[in-house]
Parts: structure tokens; sequence; C-alpha cells
């Protein structure tokens, strides 16, 4: 078990990461007027995030229903909690999206015309994909203010 002074410095840790991104995040805006979503500071945004809500899953509960334990916290929180239950949808829908074009890819390699229109997401971004949708849904803040309050 760790000691208690061990752990308050991974919370801080942890703190300053998130806390560097944004700074990140603002100079970026600042400097270019505005953020790409596939912005590399955005992509570092959701992973310091993801750090952060997985050090007290781990700690507390290791093997959370499944391999993305984001998702299934998320999933989790959307039974109680409306918004999380919205993005729960919307990410559903997109991982679908994303790999029905997959599957039509390896399938239909010749014929690209006939594709859906998918968002163009990096390896990392998709990783990342159900943050950086509760970020740019405006709902990642809210989610995180329940999951503190109603852990």
């Amino acid at each position: 078990m760790a000691s208690v002074p061990a752990e308050a410095e991974t919370r801080q840790r942890l703190l300053r990461t998130v806390k560097k991104e944004v700074k990140q995040i603002m100079e970026e805006a600042v400097t270019r007027k505005f953020v790409h979503e596939d912005s590399s500071h955005i992509i570092s945004f959701c992973a310091a995030v993801e750090a952060c809500v997985l050090h007290g899953l781990r700690r507390r509960a290791a093997g959370f229903l499944r391999s993305n334990k984001i998702a299934a916290l998320f999933m989790k929180v959307g039974k109680s909690f409306p918004p999380a239950e919205d993005l729960s949808r919307k990410v559903q829908d997109l991982e679908q999206l994303i790999e029905s074009a997959r599957n039509q890819i390896q399938g239909l390699q010749e014929n690209v015309r006939k594709l859906p229109k998918l968002p163009s997401l990096s390896p990392l971004a998709i990783k990342h994909l159900w943050i950086r949708t509760a970020l740019f849904e405006k709902v990642l803040d809210k989610i995180v203010h329940y999951l503190v309050e109603n852990s």
C-alpha cells in the first residue's frame, strides 16, 4: 500500500501535468488565434486527464469492467448522469462508424469512393476518444465534477 505522502505527491504531480497541458493549449490559442482539435497539446491534455481519472480507479478497482476503463466509467456514470449518457451514445455511434469504415476499407480496398465520410482521427485521438469527445461536447468538466462529488 502506498504511503500517504507518496499518494499526495502523485496527486500533485498529476495535477501539475494537467495544469501544464492547459497552459500550453492557452499559449497555442493566443499564438495561433485557435487550437485545432488534432493539436498535439489536445492529445496530451486528454492523456493527462485520463491519468488523473484512472489514478483513483486503479487504487480502488483494478480491472474495472473491461480494458477501456474510461469508456466503462463514463457508461456507468451515464446511468445516473444524463450528460454522460448523451456522451456515451455519441461516442458509441462514432466508434461504430470508425469500425464499419475499417471493415469496409479492409474488404473493399479498390472501391474507395463508396466509403462513408469519416473524421480523420489519429491513433492517439482514437485512443482518447471518450475524453476528447467529452471535451469538444463541453461536458468533460461536468462529468469530472460529478465523479468528484459522487465518488
